[in-house]
């Protein structure tokens, strides 16, 4: 209503225009301006239709760019000359694109639509106000600070809940492609503009792409088609003394290149065009149970995904900014995987980033380019070598004296009591705080079925257990869980039978995990007894080590991946891949999903 409000006003003051004066400046606009203001706007319409690619990526629809680039030019084309944008939108992207679905479409379309709101808010408040205040240096301030607030509540907040489903907000490496997108976008727009202004009434180029910025808002908002009669009243407010037949003759021929031109084109490519069909490829499954490194299970409880090429193979954790390749490869060397994890990090709108590689990954991928920083030490237990006799065992040994006075007896839980179990882990998280995640082992019957698990007993009650992860020669602490009291000595107890157990199976390591590294500052509260006990077992420290492509992606991908672990996401349990076969047959989910309640 507001915008044929405005447009009426508009046609009110073009009736006072001396229309023999707009003919002659339409016709006196010179050639070369005409093929300019085309060039310009092609490249506009390239910004914009690149919005959709981003999309694209972020619901992961595995559409090729070029496929999505064309859908989202013909839909914005016909959208905003048309009026009913979204609406109009939408349904020339299901033209197109029939087989995405009506619901992977609206959201596409919401994305796109919502997304350029947000890049354009953050130009017009940060550069556009202050050039038309007078001020465009504030706009030097302003905007690195705008990118950072909005990116920060990103990050804080990636997730939104509407109508009780979660939807996912764009990444932060999104969000600020969608300004650059939309800053390239109003740039050539306005440069598209300018070339059809006579030079000496067109104001500086600075203050026209300012002033056309809010027009253009306004234009939207409006919802008329094109934008007519908000766009016009918001330019001619906006840039006094310019309501001359010239402006006029310029904005005519403006939206004949900007609005009229692109709307055919799309127009007849929505119609002659074929749609885009493309059958879902089927995802390469991750290997978990394979690898040198026994924590790889893992993976199972987090969204993640298989990264594979010609020569090796890996898999990477998702976090709402990264894409994480996690203990380096599977399969094969680790330096092919590089330029794969970076192709698909890119296609997912996230940052790549390596995560708990050894020293010898780091060094492979260091040469590669990537920046490398030590995060962490694993205590690794030489079975072989392992002997309570010496100094370095002295603490140990009076641990386990007082939990041999105790009465306390250790060893494998052959028939799991996960009801007893369950009772175990709610005293625990009622003692230490909800369960970390991502990397972290988290309580759930379904995932566990499969696992080494040991218990402690007292008087032939469990009151501690831990499950254990395995791969070839070593075993790795994946869950601890024990009553809020415990007799002294019951893990270090717990942890020295498994140790015993895996020397005479023949496994020739035992991984208690990790410990943030020494040399970080600000260590994470409360490791300094859990380093105590791991340092009882006179351990090997073995550093770990995390990367990305530069400093910053660095910051940003380890404060990710710190925010998944401490706040995980709850764990999944309608998909069949995540749990192994083998799991889903010996714990069948009716009745262990009780015991998981608490994990999720």
């Amino acid at each position: 209503m507001l915008g044929m409000v405005l447009a009426g006003l508009l046609w009110q003051k073009a009736q006072a225009l001396d229309w023999a004066a707009v003919a002659d400046a339409f016709t006196s606009i010179a050639p070369w301006r005409w093929v300019g203001a085309a060039m310009a706007a092609a490249i506009s319409f390239w910004a914009v239709a690149q919005y959709d690619v981003t999309a694209h990526r972020h619901f992961r629809t595995g559409r090729p760019d070029t496929a999505a680039r064309r859908a989202g030019a013909t839909a914005i084309a016909v959208g905003q000359t048309t009026g009913f944008g979204p609406a109009v939108g939408a349904a020339l992207r299901w033209r197109l694109m029939p087989d995405l679905g009506r619901g992977t479409v609206l959201r596409i379309t919401g994305f796109v639509t919502l997304g350029f709101f947000a890049a354009w808010g953050t130009i017009a408040l940060t550069l556009a106000v202050p050039v038309l205040a007078g001020h465009a240096w504030l706009g030097l301030a302003l905007l690195p600070l705008g990118l950072a607030a909005v990116s920060a509540l990103l990050f804080a907040f990636p997730h939104l809940n509407v109508l009780g489903r979660q939807c996912d907000l764009p990444s932060i490496p999104a969000f600020l492609q969608m300004v650059a997108l939309a800053g390239c976008d109003v740039l050539f727009a306005g440069l598209a503009l300018d070339l059809m202004l006579p030079p000496e009434t067109a104001p500086a180029l600075p203050v026209l792409i300012a002033t056309f910025t809010l027009a253009l808002g306004a234009g939207m908002i409006g919802g008329t088609p094109g934008g007519v009669g908000p766009f016009e009243l918001a330019l001619v407010t906006l840039l006094p003394g310019t309501a001359t037949p010239e402006l006029a003759a310029a904005l005519i021929a403006f939206r004949m290149v900007y609005y009229a031109v692109p709307c055919i084109l799309g127009a007849s490519y929505a119609l002659l065009a074929p749609p885009h069909r493309q059958p879902p490829a089927p995802a390469l499954r991750p290997r978990l149970s394979l690898g040198p490194r026994a924590e790889l299970p893992i993976a199972a409880q987090a969204d993640h995904r298989a990264i594979a090429t010609l020569q090796s193979e890996g898999t990477a954790l998702r976090t709402p900014q990264t894409l994480t390749l996690f203990l380096g490869a599977v399969e094969g060397p680790l330096a092919p995987l590089l330029p794969a994890l970076h192709r698909a990090a890119r296609d997912e709108n996230r940052l790549p980033c390596l995560y708990k590689l050894t020293g010898r990954d780091a060094v492979t991928a260091r040469r590669a380019g990537w920046h490398m920083a030590a995060f962490a030490v694993e205590a690794v237990i030489d079975t072989a070598r392992h002997d309570l006799c010496g100094p370095d065992y002295r603490q140990l040994r009076r641990f386990l004296r007082k939990a041999e006075e105790a009465g306390l007896t250790f060893g494998p839980i052959a028939a799991p009591d996960w009801e007893r179990m369950t009772e175990i882990h709610s005293a625990w998280e009622d003692s230490h705080g909800a369960e970390r995640g991502l990397t972290m082992g988290r309580f759930c019957p379904l995932y566990m079925s499969d696992k080494p698990l040991f218990g402690a007993w007292h008087k032939g009650r469990l009151i501690a257990f831990t499950s254990w992860l395995q791969t070839g020669g070593t075993l790795s602490l994946d869950l601890v869980r024990h009553e809020a009291e415990t007799p002294q000595g019951t893990m270090h107890g717990l942890v020295q039978a498994v140790i015993g157990h895996a020397r005479k199976q023949g496994i020739a390591e035992v991984c208690l995990a990790a410990l943030p590294h020494p040399a970080l500052p600000g260590r994470l509260k409360g490791c300094a007894g859990l380093t105590r006990f791991k340092a009882s077992f006179a351990p090997r420290w073995r550093p770990l080590y995390i990367g990305a492509p530069d400093v910053l992606q660095l910051a940003l991908a380890a404060a990710d991946i710190r925010r998944a672990i401490l706040a995980p996401a709850p764990l999944r349990r309608s998909t069949h891949d995540l749990w192994s076969l083998d799991a889903l047959v010996d714990a069948p989910p009716d009745d262990a999903l009780p015991a998981c309640r608490r994990a999720g």
